[in-house]
């Protein structure tokens, strides 16, 4: 099949209206979110009810990222023979990032910290969307051409991205049983040297590299959709080590390395 004719398919795509009407949420989030920061983690507030309706982290995390696990490799394990190598392979990449999200990640944290209810039942409702939109978008797209070249460059990008966060989010919780209190520790390993977020820097750079791969609307929008959730979040944790931390390099970027954001 051209080129050509994979374009025309994708604007037949039943995924398309979703794709097209999570955009526009997103962006409607993306402002808001600007002056009202995600309340978890850091920006947890203290009181309210955010405060008063807590879960285990642990447990928050599982419960809010297996869907997007568990949904594309039910699909994966069911389509998988009907499947072109690309798409297999594509959704493997989404399911092994979440594979390591949703049951290797929560193993992995130290502290005892509590994370919203509300946050955790947003996230939930999210990783379930966005599972089956993914899943859906490849499953009808199974047959249809994909670039050769874009896909090896998403893979690799992907493999980059995902060692990037595996490994800064590994540091930080390294720093995270080192603290004392309340108190913040500077993070200068790996790409900490020159993003305060290195973590969120390399998801985003996963996400692009698997909208790369799978080279469908769905996952372009995932990878806007990750670039503006992330980069936001991480601009706003790089002020909040300003304000917080003594002596914080000010010259080091938010997400993107050596252009001030």
């Amino acid at each position: 099949m051209s080129i050509i004719k994979s374009l025309q398919a994708l604007t037949r795509m039943d995924t398309l209206p979703w794709v097209q009407g999570a955009t526009v949420v997103t962006l409607i989030s993306f402002i808001y979110l600007r002056y009202n920061p995600a309340p978890y983690g850091k920006f947890t507030p203290n009181k309210g009810v955010l405060q008063a309706f807590q879960i285990s982290s642990k447990l928050a995390w599982f419960l809010q990222e297996c869907p997007a696990f568990l949904i594309p490799i039910h699909i994966l394990a069911i389509y998988w023979r009907s499947f072109t190598f690309s798409a297999n392979i594509s959704l493997a990449l989404f399911c092994l990032h979440y594979f390591q999200r949703s049951l290797i990640f929560p193993l992995l944290i130290k502290s005892n910290r509590k994370s919203p209810l509300a946050a955790c039942i947003s996230a939930f409702m999210f990783c379930c969307f966005n599972g089956w939109l993914q899943s859906k978008a490849i499953k009808e797209t199974a047959d249809i051409h994909r670039n050769t070249s874009l896909f090896g460059i998403g893979c690799i990008l992907f493999i980059i991205g995902m060692f990037i966060n595996i490994y800064s989010d590994s540091h930080l919780r390294s720093l995270a049983s080192k603290r004392a209190g309340n108190q913040y520790l500077i993070p200068y390993a790996g790409h900490f040297k020159y993003v305060s977020a290195a973590n969120y820097t390399g998801e985003i750079i996963e996400w692009i590299g698997f909208a790369l791969t799978s080279q469908t609307p769905a996952a372009f929008w995932f990878a806007f959709f990750s670039a503006s959730f992330l980069g936001l979040r991480g601009y706003q944790c790089h002020q909040f080590y300003i304000c917080k931390i003594d002596g914080y390099p000010k010259d080091r970027s938010s997400v993107i390395p050596f252009t001030g954001f």
